[in-house]
């Protein structure tokens, strides 16, 4: 018993350095480096563009445009939520569809 007792501490010691490691991932990443992984997303897009504005007091406004449903579903697929998730402060996006071949994404960063 008393071992059982000792494995599921340390099990939970374990469990919680996991979850302080991941919840800590994009520690030591700048915003910078999160935008450009974003903009290679975009450009791996045929026709998508990628517009980065300092909207000022603090807040970023990313606009993805001309892209596709596709090409919006591929993007996510390939982690940009996750990169989105990684900036600092709050973050919100927005996508917006004008057809299946016009969808807009706007990445709106407050810090």
């Amino acid at each position: 018993m008393k071992r059982l007792v000792v494995l599921v501490a340390i099990s939970l010691v374990f469990s919680a350095a996991g979850v302080v490691v991941a919840h800590h991932a994009a520690a030591g990443i700048v915003d910078e480096d999160i935008y450009d992984m974003i903009d290679a997303l975009v450009a791996d897009t045929p026709h998508g563009e990628m517009t980065l504005d300092d909207l000022g007091g603090n807040m970023t406004e990313i606009t993805i445009e001309q892209v596709t449903l596709v090409s919006v579903e591929r993007m996510i697929e390939e982690d940009l939520l996750t990169y989105a998730s990684m900036l600092d402060g709050i973050v919100t996006v927005q996508i917006s569809f004008d057809g299946p071949r016009d969808v807009q994404m706007t990445i709106l960063q407050e810090e």
